[in-house]
C-alpha cells in the first residue's frame, strides 16, 4: 500500500470516528445546558475534518476545525468537546460546564483512563465523563 493509500484510510478512519463521538458529544453538551450543538462531522476538499455545530433553538449552521485525525473514540471524543467548549466561551458562558463546587474556572477535555472526561486543570480531579 502506498503512503497515499494510507494516508486517504486515516482520514477516512478518523471521519467514521468523529461521526461515532458527536452523538455522545451533543449529549453531553445537551444534558449540561451548552448552546452550542455538535451536529456533524465534514471532510473538506484537502481532507481537514471539521465539525459542524448549531446553537440551541436555530437552524442556522457553522463549521469549526480542524480536528486531528484518530481512530481512537475517546480521543476523538476529547477533541471534539475540546473545540466546542472554546465556541461556548465565544457564547459568553467561560466556565461551561462547570467545575468542581467552588471552582470559578471550567474543566478541561482529556483522557483519564482512556475515557474521555471533564477534568479540573487544578486538581487534576476527574469532574465527570464526557457523554
Amino acid at each position: 500500500m502506498s503512503n497515499g493509500d494510507e494516508d486517504v484510510d486515516l482520514v477516512l478512519g478518523a471521519l467514521e470516528c468523529y461521526e461515532r463521538a458527536v452523538h455522545r458529544v451533543a449529549q453531553d453538551f445537551a444534558r449540561r445546558g451548552a448552546v452550542i450543538q455538535p451536529v456533524g462531522v465534514y471532510l473538506d476538499a484537502l481532507d481537514a475534518l471539521h465539525v459542524c455545530f448549531g446553537r440551541r433553538g436555530q437552524t442556522q449552521e457553522g463549521i469549526l476545525g480542524s480536528l486531528r485525525p484518530t481512530r481512537d473514540l475517546e480521543l476523538a471524543i476529547v477533541e471534539m468537546a475540546d473545540l466546542l467548549q472554546e465556541k461556548e466561551f465565544d457564547e459568553g458562558d467561560i466556565t461551561w460546564p462547570g467545575c468542581l463546587p467552588g471552582h470559578a474556572h471550567p474543566p478541561t477535555a482529556t483522557l483519564s483512563g482512556g475515557v474521555a472526561c471533564w477534568q479540573c486543570p487544578r486538581s487534576h480531579e476527574s469532574v465527570f465523563l464526557i457523554g
